[in-house]
Parts: structure tokens; C-alpha cells; sequence
């Protein structure tokens, strides 16, 4: 290389040094990376809630595919709608008796119990051993079904009286594609958001998720989330988007033996209100 080509070189990785003071560090170049170094890391996030994404097992899928053709059909079955923030017609309860009967509650209550595990880890990183052997109690509240049909919607909400939530995915139609394709994923997805993000080069503070039947999700019942609208073409027979959700709530036995009051937010400040509701 001739010495002007090497001092041009020189003068643009100068350039580049984040600090004059600093010395040029030459793994900017690829040198020195022959080291390798085996290195526990720990990410550490006490400040917000994660979402719980997974799979419902098949048969787990087909039996609330079941309990939901059943409760659906029955023209007694009693409506939900009126406790929920849904611009949809068709929300019916699931008595919590079908769910013993086919024996499908413990796999949800397992389910929230590992999701509260998880959460109170990284609450109490400095604590994962005693999470880890407290025994925690799951009680759920209240499951419904959302039989979303074209143009229904659930706008940005929240849900009160309980601290977790969930939402599964039974059925999901074919759909029209959006009208814009710089945003291919908004019709009859599912949005979260939440304001704990800041540093906007390295986090984002919502996420779109366009669902797929057997998608089981568990998250905080603060968290922020909406349910866009979507279309089917003219004629098309099966457009139902069904969904079943259900609220819960959690208490390390420890504090259940000492008799602590289970602290459930009742009075919260949904989004768009300035006051408690």
C-alpha cells in the first residue's frame, strides 16, 4: 500500500473514534477477535411486563374449539359484552365447569403460574431461587368467547378487577388484504403497546401480531392492546375470528397463610381517561 493511501486510511479511521482521546481500538477492523470469551450475561428489565407467547397444544386447541361450538350454539348461553369494551356483537361466557369437565382448567392455571414465575424473576432478579420455591396460587375469574365477524373491532383497552390476562386464537378466516401495503399486517391483528419504552433505537413501544389459530398469549391486565377490524370478500362463507380470553388472578401462598389482602386493582385509569373508573 503507498504511504498516501496508507495516511488516507489512517485519517478516516480517525474519523470514526468516538473520542480523540481514546486509542483506536483495531476490532473495528476485525483484529483481536481470535479471543474468545465465555460469558454469563443477565438481562435485567424489572420495569415492565413481558407477553407470554406460545402455542396451545392440539388437543388443547380442539377441545376449546369444542366447549366454544357448544356454548355458541346454545341459545341460553349468556352474554359477556356488557362487562367489555368490544364493538362486537357476539361475546358469550364459558362457565368455568366445562373447562374442569374436560379437564382443560389446570393447563391454563399452569400456564399463568409460569407466566407469574417468569415476571416475578425478573421483578426480583436478585430472588429467582425463593420465586422459584414459593408456591403461587392461580384463580381464574371470568372466560368468554370474541366471535369477531368482518368490520367488529375491540378498540385500545384494559382490563380491571383482575391482574392477568390472556387471549387465545380458535379461528381465523382468510382475509382481504390491506388497502395500503406499507402496512401489511394491521387487518385483524392484535396490538399491544405499552409506554415503558424509551430508547427508541433499541426498543419500540408497541408491537402488531397478526394471530394464527393455536396462538396463546398471557400478559398483565394493565397492558394496553386492541383488536384491528377486517374484511372478507363479498360471498366468502367462513369469516368468523374467534378468540377466547379470560381474566386471572395470583397470590403467593406465603401471603395467603399470613392472611395479606390480595391487592386487585379495582379503581384504574383507562387509556384516553384523565380519572379512575
Amino acid at each position: 500500500m503507498s504511504t498516501r493511501q496508507e495516511r488516507r486510511r489512517q485519517e478516516r479511521l480517525a474519523k470514526k473514534q468516538p473520542n480523540k482521546g481514546l486509542e483506536y481500538n483495531q476490532w473495528a477492523e476485525g483484529k483481536g477477535k481470535e479471543n474468545i470469551y465465555e460469558m454469563d450475561v443477565q438481562m435485567i428489565q424489572p420495569w415492565s411486563v413481558p407477553i407470554f407467547k406460545t402455542t396451545l397444544p392440539p388437543e388443547i386447541l380442539q377441545t376449546m374449539i369444542e366447549i366454544s361450538d357448544q356454548v355458541i350454539a346454545d341459545k341460553d348461553a349468556k352474554s359477556h359484552g356488557e362487562y367489555l369494551a368490544g364493538q362486537i356483537d357476539s361475546e358469550l361466557s364459558i362457565e368455568h365447569d366445562l373447562l374442569e369437565q374436560t379437564g382443560v382448567m389446570g393447563f391454563f392455571m399452569g400456564a399463568v403460574r409460569q407466566f407469574v414465575i417468569q415476571c416475578k424473576c425478573q421483578m426480583m432478579p436478585n430472588m429467582i431461587e425463593a420465586v422459584q420455591r414459593e408456591e403461587w396460587l392461580i384463580q381464574m375469574l371470568t372466560m368468554w368467547i370474541v366471535s369477531q365477524q368482518p368490520g367488529e373491532y375491540n378498540p385500545m383497552h384494559i382490563h380491571t378487577q383482575c391482574t392477568i390476562s390472556s387471549v387465545m386464537y380458535l379461528k381465523v378466516p382468510k382475509m382481504l388484504p390491506s388497502k395500503k401495503e406499507h402496512r401489511p399486517y394491521d387487518d385483524g391483528s392484535i396490538l399491544f403497546v405499552s409506554n415503558a419504552s424509551r430508547d427508541v433505537d433499541l426498543s419500540v413501544p408497541n408491537i402488531v401480531i397478526h394471530p394464527t389459530p393455536g396462538d396463546f398469549f398471557i400478559f398483565g391486565a394493565q397492558q394496553q392492546h386492541a383488536v384491528y377490524p377486517y374484511r372478507c370478500a363479498e360471498g366468502q362463507k367462513e369469516t368468523e375470528r374467534r378468540s377466547i380470553s379470560f381474566n386471572a388472578i395470583f397470590q403467593s401462598k406465603a401471603d395467603f397463610d399470613r392472611g395479606k389482602k390480595l391487592d386487585t386493582p379495582v379503581a384504574v385509569v383507562p387509556p384516553g381517561k384523565s380519572r379512575p373508573e
